[in-house]
């Protein structure tokens, strides 16, 4: 049960990251961070909503793979929002 509570707090925790980059992105006008933003966004809420069912459902253990898409996305976004207001 507290696998599936962290789950469910990293899913919560990276979509809400990846709204305010994408917020942030839409005010300064980086069109291509808001795209990759937008998509990244979704892909996160679908994950946390995957998370929810799983606790839910009361599975014994938790999706290890998407626990690390939601790590790997997360960073990806972040350090490409970097990317591009440092070299822009």
């Amino acid at each position: 049960m507290r696998r599936h509570t962290l789950s469910v707090l990293m899913s919560l925790v990276a979509a809400i990251i990846c709204g305010t980059v994408f917020v942030v992105a839409l005010f300064e006008q980086f069109a291509l961070v808001e795209v990759v933003a937008s998509i990244v966004t979704a892909l996160q809420v679908f994950f946390l909503s995957s998370a929810i069912w799983d606790w839910l459902e009361k599975k014994k253990e938790t999706n290890r793979t998407r626990n690390s898409a939601v790590v790997l996305l997360t960073v990806f976004l972040v350090a490409f929002y970097s990317f591009r207001k440092y070299f822009h």
